[in-house]
């Protein structure tokens, strides 16, 4: 799999916690996945709605980054985790007892997670963080599903998904048009360019995201609000909590923040919908 990625300011020689043995467990893009959820993920869910004694859904728990770092920001709430990956499960509770909230959290694994065994209306919060883009097909009806459960004024959000608009695929082979090709003939031109090995499942590693547009697509006749067009969503956020940590974020600031509001007011989408991913995309559930 093709992966960049630059090393974050909290990561060291040693896992401060996945020792031992444990760090083993993982590959070295997954070690920190704990951290990264708590620096980037976690800031984001406070600022618009708060963790604490809320039920919480990770819907595609992955390795168990953003899965632990809600439950260590969950009080008595509880974070419920599913994935079609046992082996997903599995580590995510290596993961959970490692970090001590194993009673905080609550995993089953399926073959399929539609439909979900949770009750309409049952989370606060439900999140797809890094997931949309390995679901190969029917996207429509897992969304809708993890709708279902979102409580009324509860919240869906969605970051982490390669923007399809965009023509390179970032995601797993770094070339250019893998996003927009047929799923036989992306396989064979990532192969031929050794990107990709022969009998790799590339659909489901990722390599197609989805756009602003399809979710909302996939949300019609569902009463909700994007909470993203709300005026100054974003740029509020980056100063507070850090965000303009170099001299070319703080000189693009302010074109960034005038940007953003002309892009809701005028034209109606957030500005999450024509970055590169689809990150931090907060949609309220009103019926």
């Amino acid at each position: 799999m093709y992966v960049t990625r630059e090393k974050k300011h909290y990561e060291s020689e040693q896992h401060p916690v996945l020792k031992n043995g444990l760090e083993k467990l993982f590959p070295a893009d997954q070690l920190f996945s704990v951290e990264s959820a708590l620096d980037s993920v976690i800031p984001w869910i406070e600022y618009v709605c708060g963790l604490k004694n809320k039920n919480v859904l990770i819907f595609g728990t992955g390795l168990g980054g953003t899965t632990v770092a809600c439950a260590m920001n969950i009080g008595n709430g509880k974070v419920y985790g599913v994935d079609i990956s046992s082996d997903a499960i599995d580590k995510t509770r290596i993961k959970a007892e490692a970090y001590g909230v194993s009673e905080k959290i609550e995993l089953y694994s399926a073959d399929d997670t539609y439909p979900l065994k949770y009750d309409d209306n049952f989370f606060d919060i439900t999140i797809a963080a890094d997931v949309i883009e390995h679901i190969k097909s029917e996207r429509k009806k897992y969304i809708k599903e993890i709708y279902r459960v979102t409580k009324k004024g509860g919240i869906l959000y969605i970051t982490g998904t390669p923007n399809l608009i965009y023509p390179k695929d970032m995601h797993t082979t770094g070339l250019y048009f893998i996003p927009w090709m047929t799923s036989e003939t992306a396989y064979k031109y990532a192969v031929w360019r050794n990107r990709w090995k022969k009998g790799g499942d590339i659909d489901y590693a990722g390599r197609k995201g989805t756009t602003y547009w399809h979710i909302k697509h996939w949300l019609k006749g569902s009463k909700y609000e994007i909470l993203n067009l709300r005026k100054g969503f974003t740029s509020d956020y980056l100063k507070p909590n850090n965000r303009l940590m170099s001299r070319k974020r703080k000189i693009l600031f302010f074109p960034y923040r005038i940007s953003e509001n002309i892009l809701s007011k005028i034209f109606g989408f957030p500005v999450a919908a024509i970055m590169p991913y689809i990150n931090h995309l907060f949609i309220r559930k009103i019926d």
